[in-house]
């Protein structure tokens, strides 16, 4: 099972191209509303479906998952969700299972104007929320607690990123960056459509926070498609390829990193600087930020972070 690939997909489809803010900028106060900044929420709603597996995780972490009547087929964070009632996805909705289960509010992200239609033709209340960058992921957490009543839960979330990242910086202070590309989607088996985070988006902003340059940050669009050549000319040191998530086969995964071996005049393939992740909710820019933060970081710098970061839906953390 290919936990958010299928999200990733869509966000590679060219609907997404607002850019987001650079990494050093301060979040400072996050807490707006999404939609109707305008408008007030007297009444809490009881019944809320999301169509977004990064809303269904920031839900859970809020400690609201029992208002959620409802998630989208891409929802498997934390392994809980799965037990939800399922509604279709972003782009194949289930339309008679969202009216059959009467939510008060439908969460989606704001650039899937396709489902916003169909829920103004339902006449079913909506919010949309951003997850392009830092800065938008820490304000839709901060949203949604407003929403659903949980705003220290929210507060949590977000002092734990910005004390990650505190941390971080302050451990890499003098340290040289590392030349990184991170690849989230491409052909397994040989290396074609390779989709790479470019410039503006949350990946590209927290390898920079934790001491790496992006090769393909100087790119005109934030998810851009690139080809061997590019690659071979970028020269990075490290490559990270979260082509395939949690519940593909250690074969798989084993193969996926192969396919880079013909590429010996990259320093990362030299080097043998090929990481290939297994961390399905690492592509979920949720509430799991702080932690991704530190994963990245000790693929980019294992000399200053040795310790692995553990997986937060483990049994052992739970």
């Amino acid at each position: 099972m290919r936990i958010y690939i299928g999200y990733l997909l869509f966000i590679l489809s060219g609907i997404i191209l607002i850019p987001g803010c650079p990494p050093g900028e301060d979040v400072g106060s996050v807490r707006q509303a999404i939609l109707n900044p305008e408008e007030n929420v007297d009444v809490l709603p009881e019944r809320i479906v999301s169509m977004s597996p990064n809303l269904t995780e920031i839900i859970y972490a809020l400690g609201a998952d029992d208002l959620l009547i409802g998630v989208d087929e891409y929802s498997n964070y934390p392994p809980e969700a799965n037990d939800k009632p399922k509604v279709g996805n972003y782009l194949d909705p289930d339309l008679e299972a969202l009216i059959a289960i009467q939510p008060d509010m439908v969460l989606v992200v704001d650039t899937d104007e396709k489902m916003q239609n169909m829920l103004d033709g339902l006449n079913l209340d909506y919010r949309n929320f951003s997850n392009n960058s830092i800065a938008e992921i820490l304000r839709s957490i901060e949203s949604l607690g407003e929403l659903l009543g949980r705003e220290s839960e929210a507060e949590t979330l977000v002092q734990n990123f910005l004390s990650a990242k505190e941390a971080v910086l302050e451990a890499l202070e003098g340290i040289d960056p590392r030349r990184v590309v991170l690849v989230v989607g491409r052909n397994p088996g040989r290396l074609q459509d390779i989709y790479v985070a470019g410039p503006g988006n949350y990946l590209s902003e927290l390898i920079e926070i934790a001491g790496g340059i992006n090769v393909f940050g100087n790119q005109d669009v934030i998810w851009p498609q690139v080809g061997v050549e590019a690659l071979i000319g970028a020269d990075p040191e490290i490559i990270i390829d979260s082509t395939l998530s949690k519940g593909a086969s250690d074969l798989e995964f084993i193969a996926l990193r192969d396919d880079w071996l013909d590429l010996s005049s990259i320093r990362a393939v030299r080097d043998g600087n090929i990481i290939v992740p297994e961390e399905g909710w690492f592509q979920i820019p949720g509430a799991n930020l702080d932690k991704i933060l530190m994963l990245i970081a000790h693929w980019i710098h294992p000399e200053i972070f040795p310790d692995k970061v553990e997986d937060p839906y483990s049994e052992s953390n739970n």
